[in-house]
C-alpha cells in the first residue's frame, strides 16, 4: 500500500502556515503520537493538508466527513497529487483513501428497543422502591395506567431513556456496550477495514463529534485496533462544551497540535478580507404592542408582589424572613450568621436586600449597606427572589392561593422564556424571543442590506442568506397568531421578502434546502432554463418542471440524479454564473462545508451563537476568487431591539455571543473579538440608544460600499506577531458612575494631619510656659498658633478629598497589577511597560498588555478584572481611602480630633491568582501602595474582623462593567 501513496505528489506550493502545520505534525510523529490535531479556517487548505498527512504515514487510510458535499471534496483534493485520484479515493471501502460519511459508518441497530425495556426497567424499580412493590409488580401496574397517568409515564420513561443513552455512549451502562449496538452493516464495514488494514482515520469537521457521533467513533476506533493514526480536522475547535463532552473530545484528538488563524491566513493573501457589519432595527408597531403586553404582566406581577404584605404567603415578609433567619433549610433552626450566608448565597443575598431597601422596608441587623445592594433589583435579582419564593415557600405551603400564585409566577415566567421546574429556574426560549428573533422589521432590515449591496457591487454581487429552517413548525396554539406571519424568520420568508420588493427582486433570490429548490413565480422560466442547461454536462435530468406551491415555485427534474447533491451542485453554478444574484438556504445545508469562491455577502439571519456554527457560516465568504483578486466580503446580522421592555434586548444578546469568538479589525485597524469591531458603538454589555439607529445603519451602508478601506484595515502582506492576546474592556456600570478614571490615584495624599496639628498645638503650650515663667503675655501669641495649625490641616484634608476618586482610577489599578506580577517575576518588563489603555466611542475603556505574551495578557486581564469587579468570597482584600461628598473640611477635622480615620475606606478584592499567599498577596499590597496609595492588607478568612470585612466589601459596586475579550496581533 505504501507504493501507491508514493505516487502521489503535491504539485502546488505549500503555503507558510501549512509548512509549519506539516513540521508540527512530524515532531509529533518523532515523539511516537498517533494523533494530530489541527484547527486552520475554511479556505485555507485543510483538505489538502489531509492528503499529505495521509500520504506521509503511508498506510490505508479512512476519511469521515460530517455529509456528502464535503465528502466529496476529498478526491478532489487527491487529484492535486495524481492525474487519476478516482484510483486512489472514493465512496468505495476499497479504495486505498476510503472516503465516507459519519452516517454511513455510525449506523446503529435501533436504540429505542433495546433502551425502552431498560428504561421501564429502571422505572418500575424506582416506583418500587417508592411504594413497596415488587418492580415486577410495579411494571404491571404502570402498564396498566390510562389517561393522565399514563402521560406521565411516558414522560418519565423519555426522561430515563435520554439518561440511559448517556450513560451507554460514555460505557457508564455495565449491561449494553455502544459497539454492540452498531448495525449490521456498520459492523460489516468496520470489520472489512479492520481486515485490509487501514491505519490512519481522518475525521474530517471534527467538531462534530462532541455529540453521540464521538462515542460510535471512539467505538469503532476499538475496532480497528490500537495502532491507527488519529487524524483530526476542523475550522472550529468546540468551546464551552459540558465536562463529559470535553473530555471525550480531548479522548478522541488530544489537545491541538496547530492552530492556523484566520487573520493570519487574510494577512498573508490567502483568504478574502472580510468586514463584519449589522443592520439595527425595532420591532413594527404592532409587534410592540404585544411585547408591551407581555412586559407589563412581568411588571403587574412584581407590583402584586410588592403589595402584598398580610397573606400568610406574603413575598415582602418571606423575603424578609429570609434575610433575619437564614436558615439552610425549613427544618433547620439554626440561624447562619450574615457573613456565612452571603458567602454561601451571594446573589440571594444580594437580591434580597435590594428589595427590602427598594420597598423601604428594614434590612436584618449586620447585613451591609455597600452602594451594590443599594441599586433596584434588576431581572437576575427578581428570577433568583422568584425561585427561592416559589420552591420554598409557595411549593411546600398548604395556604390557599399558594398553588395559584406558584402557577402565575410560572406564567409570567414562561412568557420571558423561563421555565419553573422543580429544581429551579430554567433559561429557554418564548414568544418573546420568537418575535425579535422573527420580527418582519428583520426581513425589512434583510431587504435594505441586500438593496444596498446590489447597489455597491453591482452584478458582481453574489451572496447568500441563512435561515434556521425552510419552514416553520407547526404550533396549533400560537401566542403569536395575528403578530407575527406563520412563517417568519424562515427561508421561504426570507425568499418572499426579497423577491417582493421593487429594488431586490431583480437579484432572482433562490432558496435551496433539503427539500429542493424553490423561487418567485415570475422568475422560475430563467432559472429553469439555466438549470437545464447547467445539467446538461453534469447530470441525467431529461424533464424539468416549475410548478407554483403557494407563493412560490418549485423547480425540479424527474431524473434519478435529482437528489440534494445535483441541486445544490446546479444551484451554485448559477449563483457563480450571475443567474442568480443571492443564494438563500438553511444553515444545516449552505452554512458547513458548501463552497462558492466568487460569494462575497453573508446575511446572517439564524439565531445560532456557537462558535462552531458562526466561524463557518463565516468560512463560506473567506475564499478567494481568481475572477475578483480585490475580493472583500461583507457578513451582516440582522438584529431587533426593544431596549426599554423586559427581554428585549435578547435578540442582541445574541449577536453579542456570536462575535465574541469571531475576530474582524474594528474601526481602529486593530483585529478584536467582541462586537465592537462591527461599530464602537456596539459594545458587549448593551446596544446603543435607539435614537443612534439610524446613523449605526447609515454608518454601516457606506462602510459596505468603501470596500478599499476595509481592505486597507486588515495591512495584507505586512508582518504580525499571530497571536492572540486577552485585553479587559472596561465601563462604568451605571448612569451615576463617573467614567473611568485614567490618571488619578491617591499617591502622595497627605492622609495624616499629625505635624499641622501637632504644631499647632505644641506651639501654643510652649508659648503659654514661657509665658507663665518669664511672666509676659507672649501666651496670646501661643494662642493663635492653634487655630492656624487646625487651618492647615483643614486645608490639607480639602485638597487630600479632591485628589481621592470616588471609583477606582483604572490606570494606577492596572499598573499596581503590572507591577506585582512583575515583582512576582511572572511578566516581563518589556510586558509591564507596554500597557495601553484606549478610549472607544461606546463609553468604555479598552486595557492591554501590547507587549505580553498570550499567558502574560491572560494572567494580567483576569486579574485586573477581578479587582475592578466585586467578589464575593476574596481570600484577601486591599484598602484605598474613599472620600464622602458630603463631609466637608470640618467634619474630617472633627474625624482627625476624635482619633478617627479622616476618610472612609473602600475593599477592593486582591486577584485569586495574587491572593494564592501572603508573599504573593503582600507583593500586590506593595504594588498597590506605590500605585493606588496607603492601604492595608485584610485576610478575611480567620477573624471576625475580616469576615465582616469579606461581607462589607461584596455589597460594595465595583463601578465597572468589564469583559475580556482578545486581540489579534
Amino acid at each position: 500500500m505504501s507504493g501507491r501513496f508514493d505516487d502521489l505528489k503535491f504539485f502546488g506550493q505549500w503555503r507558510p502556515y501549512q509548512r509549519a502545520a506539516l513540521a508540527a505534525f512530524e515532531r509529533d510523529r518523532a515523539q511516537g503520537n498517533l494523533s494530530t490535531h489541527i484547527v486552520a479556517p475554511p479556505g485555507s487548505g485543510k483538505t489538502l493538508l489531509g492528503v499529505e498527512l495521509i500520504r506521509r504515514v503511508g498506510k490505508r487510510a479512512l476519511v469521515l466527513a460530517p455529509n456528502q458535499g464535503i465528502q466529496q471534496q476529498w478526491p478532489r483534493a487527491v487529484g492535486e497529487f495524481t492525474p487519476n485520484p478516482a484510483a486512489i479515493a472514493g465512496a468505495d471501502p476499497l479504495k486505498p483513501i476510503a472516503c465516507l460519511s459519519y452516517q454511513a459508518l455510525c449506523q446503529l441497530e435501533d436504540p429505542e428497543i433495546v433502551l425502552g425495556r431498560l428504561a421501564q426497567s429502571r422505572w418500575a424499580g424506582e416506583r418500587a422502591a417508592a411504594t413497596g412493590m415488587t418492580p415486577e409488580e410495579a411494571m404491571r401496574e404502570g402498564e396498566a395506567f390510562e389517561g393522565a397517568a399514563a402521560d406521565r409515564r411516558a414522560r418519565e420513561l423519555s426522561r430515563i431513556s435520554a439518561a440511559l443513552k448517556r450513560e451507554v455512549a460514555r460505557g457508564e451502562h455495565a449491561g449494553v456496550e455502544l459497539r454492540d449496538m452498531l448495525s449490521t452493516t456498520a459492523k460489516q464495514r468496520v470489520q472489512q477495514l479492520a481486515k485490509m488494514g487501514v491505519g490512519v482515520v481522518l475525521l474530517d469537521e471534527c467538531h462534530h463529534l462532541a455529540s453521540l457521533w464521538g462515542y460510535v467513533v471512539r467505538a469503532v476506533l476499538g475496532e480497528l485496533g490500537e495502532k491507527v493514526h488519529v487524524i483530526g480536522l476542523t475550522a472550529t475547535p468546540p468551546v464551552g462544551l459540558p465536562e463529559a463532552e470535553a473530555e471525550l473530545y480531548a479522548a478522541l484528538l488530544g489537545p491541538v497540535d496547530f492552530t492556523v488563524p484566520t487573520p493570519a491566513v487574510v494577512r498573508d493573501g490567502h483568504l478574502a478580507p472580510y468586514q463584519e457589519l449589522a443592520w439595527l432595527t425595532e420591532p413594527l408597531k404592532t409587534e410592540r404592542e404585544w411585547l408591551a403586553e407581555h412586559d407589563s404582566r412581568f411588571r403587574e406581577l412584581i407590583t402584586t408582589l410588592h403589595d402584598d404584605a398580610e397573606s400568610d404567603i406574603s413575598f415582602p415578609r418571606w423575603v424578609g424572613s429570609r434575610m433575619r433567619e437564614r436558615k439552610r433549610s425549613p427544618d433547620d433552626d439554626a440561624e447562619v450568621p450574615w457573613e456565612a450566608f452571603q458567602k454561601r448565597s451571594p446573589k440571594l443575598a444580594r437580591a434580597g436586600i435590594r428589595f427590602l431597601l427598594s420597598a423601604d422596608l428594614s434590612i436584618p441587623s449586620g447585613a451591609p449597606r455597600g452602594e451594590a445592594y443599594r441599586q433596584a433589583p434588576d431581572l437576575e435579582d427578581w428570577l433568583v427572589l422568584l425561585e427561592d419564593y416559589a420552591l420554598r415557600c409557595l411549593a411546600s405551603s398548604e395556604t390557599r392561593g399558594a398553588g395559584e400564585r406558584y402557577d402565575a409566577i410560572s406564567a409570567a415566567l414562561r412568557e420571558l422564556g423561563f421555565q419553573l421546574t422543580r429544581k429551579g429556574i430554567r433559561r429557554g426560549t418564548s414568544e418573546v424571543d420568537r418575535l425579535l428573533t422573527g420580527s418582519q422589521a428583520k426581513a425589512l432590515g434583510l431587504v435594505e442590506v441586500l438593496s444596498a449591496e446590489a447597489d455597491a457591487r453591482g452584478d458582481a454581487l453574489r451572496g447568500l442568506v441563512l435561515c434556521d429552517a425552510e419552514l416553520a413548525s407547526q404550533r396549533p396554539d400560537d401566542a403569536l397568531t395575528g403578530v407575527l406571519d406563520p412563517a417568519a424568520g424562515t427561508a421561504r420568508h426570507a425568499l418572499l421578502a426579497i423577491a417582493n420588493d421593487s429594488r431586490t427582486a431583480p437579484i432572482r433570490p433562490l432558496l435551496v434546502s433539503g427539500r429542493g429548490l424553490r423561487c418567485a413565480p415570475q422568475d422560475a422560466d430563467v432559472l429553469l432554463e439555466a438549470l437545464r442547461v447547467a445539467a446538461e454536462e453534469r447530470f441525467t435530468l431529461p424533464e424539468w418542471e416549475a410548478e407554483v406551491d403557494g407563493l412560490l415555485a418549485s423547480l425540479s427534474s424527474s431524473g434519478a440524479e435529482w437528489m440534494p447533491r445535483a441541486w445544490v451542485e446546479l444551484a451554485t453554478t448559477l449563483l457563480v454564473e450571475g443567474t442568480t444574484s443571492v443564494l438563500v438556504g438553511t444553515r444545516a445545508l449552505l452554512g458547513e462545508g458548501w463552497n462558492c469562491r466568487p460569494l462575497n455577502v453573508l446575511v446572517d439571519m439564524t439565531i445560532a451563537t456557537t462558535g462552531v456554527s458562526v466561524q463557518q457560516m463565516r468560512g463560506r465568504t473567506l475564499r478567494l476568487d481568481p475572477a475578483d483578486p480585490q475580493k472583500v466580503s461583507s457578513n451582516w446580522d440582522v438584529v431587533c431591539v426593544a431596549p426599554d421592555l423586559v427581554r428585549g434586548t435578547a435578540d442582541y444578546e445574541r449577536f453579542v455571543r456570536k462575535h465574541l469568538h469571531l475576530f474582524a479589525p474594528a474601526e481602529d485597524g486593530e483585529v478584536e473579538a467582541g462586537p465592537s469591531h462591527v461599530h464602537p458603538e456596539m459594545g458587549p454589555f448593551a446596544p446603543p440608544p435607539v435614537e443612534h439607529f439610524g446613523a449605526l445603519n447609515a454608518a454601516q451602508l457606506e462602510r459596505a460600499s468603501d470596500r478599499a478601506a476595509a481592505r486597507e484595515l486588515w495591512q495584507v502582506g505586512t508582518p504580525y506577531r499571530g497571536v492572540e492576546l486577552p485585553t479587559l474592556l472596561v465601563r462604568p456600570s451605571r448612569p451615576d458612575v463617573p467614567a473611568p478614571a485614567v490618571g488619578g490615584s491617591s499617591r502622595g495624599v497627605q492622609l495624616s494631619q499629625k505635624v499641622p496639628i501637632a504644631g499647632g498645638v505644641g506651639g501654643a503650650a510652649v508659648f503659654a510656659a514661657l509665658g507663665l515663667a518669664t511672666g509676659t503675655p507672649v501666651e496670646l501669641a501661643g494662642l493663635a498658633l492653634a487655630p492656624l495649625g487646625l487651618g492647615w490641616a483643614a486645608f490639607r484634608l480639602r485638597a487630600a478629598k479632591k485628589r481621592l476618586p470616588l471609583v477606582l482610577p483604572l490606570d494606577a489599578a492596572a499598573r499596581a497589577v503590572a507591577e506585582a506580577y512583575r515583582e512576582l517575576g511572572e511578566l516581563s518588563p518589556e510586558a509591564a511597560g507596554s500597557l495601553t489603555i484606549e478610549p472607544r466611542a461606546a463609553g468604555y475603556l479598552r486595557v492591554e498588555l501590547t507587549k505580553a505574551t498570550p499567558a502574560e495578557g491572560h494572567r494580567f486581564a483576569a486579574a485586573l478584572d477581578e479587582l475592578v469587579g466585586v467578589s464575593d468570597a476574596p481570600r484577601y482584600l486591599v484598602s484605598r481611602p474613599l472620600a464622602d461628598p458630603r463631609r466637608g473640611a470640618l467634619g474630617l477635622l472633627g474625624r482627625v480630633l476624635t482619633r478617627r480615620p479622616p476618610f472612609d475606606e473602600r475593599l477592593h478584592p486582591v486577584p485569586k491568582d495574587l491572593a494564592r499567599n501572603k508573599e504573593r498577596a503582600e507583593a500586590f499590597a506593595r504594588a498597590w501602595s506605590r500605585q493606588v496609595g496607603p492601604g492595608r492588607l485584610v485576610f478575611t478568612q480567620r477573624s471576625e474582623e475580616g469576615r465582616e470585612a469579606r461581607a462589607e466589601a461584596a455589597s460594595a459596586d465595583g463601578g465597572y462593567e468589564t469583559l475580556v475579550r482578545d486581540v489579534w496581533v
